[in-house]
């Protein structure tokens, strides 16, 4: 992606702040990288402020993180409305034009490999900024074309270009925010998420219907380009590897287009005794290396399989609500709506119940929690403080789908139809918000990395669930093929539950070889 080696000032373990004082920085390999054995070593409980961000920066900067990250799924969504108007432009099958919603998911699932690396090493607004870079132009050629190949090709890049802001904003989150309050904010990231499904397909069916399709791709271009003005000029840089804990100045194009016009003069440079740390090309063996670790791997798996089962039926409403409800696209785009309001009050419930079971959960341990200091996550079984609420979701929405497939056959109310849509939203988001929220915990340091993880998990089976849905509907019919998919997501539950009962041994093992092997 990057060729040329950028070059951030290392200062080691430790750099000054603007006060004089120490803060702590993450330590890093010989490549630059963060050194991948530091996430799962205990967080120590410094003096000094995890963030010299106000609460009112912090909300700020990760509403603004989860707007970013809401142009990935709204690209997925807004297009949902239009698959059987574009089948019929360009002369294809319905099979055919799922196929580009494959492409997408599986890019979505790659892209992030590399975008999280760099954003780890380089920082989060050099990331930004290649992202927004590339979907932007990537919406523009989109709304240029007229054919099949034209449009699975530039699918791909549009979602190489959105895909990265979903694992930045649960870097942000991290990079301000400590695990007492991960649950709320973590929610609050989800945010886009959330309200994409919802209003992207009503967006797209309004759209599609009354402007054709390609007015899609030139809308996300559009919002996207006035989001990134902004976002350029304002947004300042989290990563704690580059800024610690915000009070190290950015150099480079880590600063903001304000800091550069209202600074008369640039930050002197760093001593000459102090070694300049290289950026290199993003190596995503990093991101596919935490596939293999306990207990994040059996997690990252759960959580994949939560997220393709989201889309084993959101994939297929266009088609199924078309055939047993006659609706046109604006109609179809319009049943989305239960989707996003159940996906929205989970992210809202859910958040706050997650970080009440956490504090209730610490409190057992008897040490004292500190909101804006590091928390020494060795000490709490934080597997069991999250899933402790995962779990039971995870099983709610095993159920939900098995009884949506039972149901929608027989063509029941529309609104009786819409009612098991928000019921398997609201029980998908709950699980997969708290998965989000625990491979953070597990990979604090990394953030951007662990969710790049997350990612090529969650799109694979996702884009294998969104491309095997409706040939299974077609041929075996909807029962079978949704009891299969609550059977899949049934199948995990008891991967959830070792990662329950074993995590936190797990997590105190590999800190003590860790800790052994970093000891002179």
């Amino acid at each position: 992606m990057i060729h040329d080696p950028i070059y951030l000032w290392d200062t080691k373990n430790t750099t000054m702040n603007m006060s004089g004082q120490e803060s702590l920085q993450p330590t890093l390999s010989q490549d630059g990288a963060p050194n991948e054995s530091t996430p799962l070593l205990a967080e120590s409980t410094p003096s000094h402020p995890y963030s010299v961000f106000t609460p009112s920066q912090k909300r700020l900067i990760i509403l603004t993180a989860a707007l970013a990250s809401s142009f990935s799924p709204l690209s997925a969504n807004i297009y949902y409305p239009a698959l059987n108007s574009i089948a019929a432009d360009l002369q294809v099958s319905t099979s055919k034009i799922n196929l580009t919603i494959t492409t997408y998911m599986i890019c979505q699932g790659l892209a992030p490999m590399l975008t999280g690396s760099f954003a780890d090493q380089a920082g989060r607004r050099p990331a930004y900024i290649v992202c927004f870079v590339i979907y932007i132009l990537g919406n523009i050629a989109l709304g240029l074309q007229h054919s099949f190949l034209a449009l699975l090709i530039l699918r791909a890049v549009q979602s190489c270009g959105s895909s990265g802001t979903v694992a930045l904003s649960s870097a942000v989150v991290a990079d301000v925010v400590t695990s007492v309050e991960r649950g709320l904010y973590m929610g609050v990231t989800s945010l886009g998420n959330i309200l994409a499904p919802s209003l992207g397909p009503v967006i797209g069916g309004v759209l599609s219907k009354y402007f054709g399709w390609h007015a899609i791709f030139w809308f996300l271009a559009i919002a996207a380009g006035i989001f990134f003005v902004p976002l350029l000029c304002f947004f300042p840089e989290t990563c704690r590897g580059v800024v610690g804990n915000g009070s190290v100045p950015p150099v480079g194009w880590n600063r903001s287009l304000r800091d550069y016009l209202q600074d008369s003069a640039p930050f002197p440079p760093p001593p000459s005794n102090v070694p300049r740390r290289r950026v290199q090309i993003p190596n995503p063996c990093s991101t596919l290396r935490l596939l293999s670790h306990r207990p994040v791997g059996l997690v990252l798996l759960a959580n994949g399989v939560l997220f393709s089962s989201y889309y084993a039926v959101t994939a297929a409403i266009p088609s199924l609500f078309k055939h047993h409800y006659g609706l046109d696209d604006m109609g179809i785009g319009l049943c989305f709506i239960p989707a996003g309001l159940g996906s929205l009050l989970s992210a809202t419930v859910n958040g706050v119940l997650v970080d009440w079971n956490y504090r209730r959960v610490w409190r057992t341990t008897g040490q004292t929690i500190h909101k804006n200091q590091k928390i020494d996550i060795i000490g709490v079984p934080i597997e069991k403080a999250r899933l402790q609420i995962g779990l039971p979701m995870a099983m709610f929405a095993s159920v939900s789908i098995c009884v949506y497939g039972i149901l929608i056959p027989k063509s029941p109310p529309l609104l009786a139809a819409l009612l098991m849509v928000f019921i398997i939203c609201f029980c998908i988001t709950a699980a997969y918000n708290v998965m989000n929220i625990l491979v953070v915990d597990l990979h604090y340091n990394t953030p951007a990395t662990a969710m790049a993880a997350n990612n090529l998990v969650r799109c694979f089976l996702g884009a294998s669930a969104a491309a095997t849905i409706s040939p299974l509907i077609k041929r075996f019919g909807a029962q079978f093929a949704y009891t299969l998919v609550s059977g899949a997501l049934a199948l995990v539950i008891p991967l959830l539950v070792i990662v329950y009962f074993k995590g936190w041994q797990w997590r105190k093992v590999r800190a003590n070889l860790d800790a052994q092997q970093q000891a002179p």
